[in-house]
């Protein structure tokens, strides 16, 4: 029996492109049931496992914000080697543009004079937030370094300790509650500069037989 998916980005993941895109880069057959909210993966063991990871990675990257484009890029990373990251305030907050790159990956927000966009308010901390340019990964993560937290598209990011979450073009950043303040932030603009194309080695994909399709499919949750 199948087990439930969840249903946060599944009208933005179930797309024939994505379908596509999962049998190029896993080798595994996949098929949609929005309605039921569940994926059926048909595969070898490894393109199974190969499949279930990139999906974990599309639904934990999507408590922070969804669409068909970030879902895309969850699936199918570009490298991004540079990009100018510009962070607009939605209220009087100072301003902030950098150009991340290899030899400077990181802008920072906080109290502290040290920081690229410093903000002397009692909410903020020291170090309230890093955004960095992930050159192994090739993409823009935040990582809160705060005491009372930092929220992404309205929720609140894991500790640093714990992991850092992807950042897309268009979304808010707050730094505090948005229940408290609504507007106590940025709306993240970032502008690749130099990008390519992720290089990736694929095992030979075989057919697989009817036996083999019957016992090798299995439900994703």
């Amino acid at each position: 029996m199948g087990h439930r998916l969840q249903c946060l980005c599944k009208e933005y993941l179930m797309t024939p492109e994505h379908r596509q895109i999962l049998l190029e880069e896993t080798g595994c057959d996949v098929d949609w049931a929005p309605d039921e909210s569940k994926v059926q993966l048909r595969g070898s063991a490894e393109q199974i496992r190969k499949a279930q990871r990139l999906l974990q990675r599309v639904l934990m990257h999507c408590n922070w914000g969804r669409s068909e484009a970030k879902v895309r890029r969850l699936l199918k990373p570009k490298i991004i080697e540079s990009a100018v990251l510009r962070l607009s305030p939605m209220n009087t907050l100072p301003s902030g543009q950098k150009t991340l790159s290899q030899t400077q990956p990181v802008i920072s927000i906080g109290k502290d004079k040290a920081n690229d966009i410093v903000i002397p308010a009692a909410i903020v901390s020291r170090q309230h937030c890093v955004l960095e340019l992930d050159i192994d990964r090739g993409a823009i993560y935040v990582i809160d370094c705060s005491t009372n937290g930092t929220f992404l598209n309205g929720l609140r990011l894991p500790p640093k300790t714990t992991g850092k979450v992807l950042v897309s073009h268009g979304d808010e950043l707050l730094l505090q509650d948005p229940g408290n303040d609504q507007e106590f932030g940025y709306v993240v603009n970032i502008q690749e500069l130099n990008v390519r194309e992720q290089m990736k080695l694929q095992a030979p994909r075989r057919l697989l037989t009817t036996e083999e399709s019957a016992t090798m499919g299995r439900d994703f949750h």
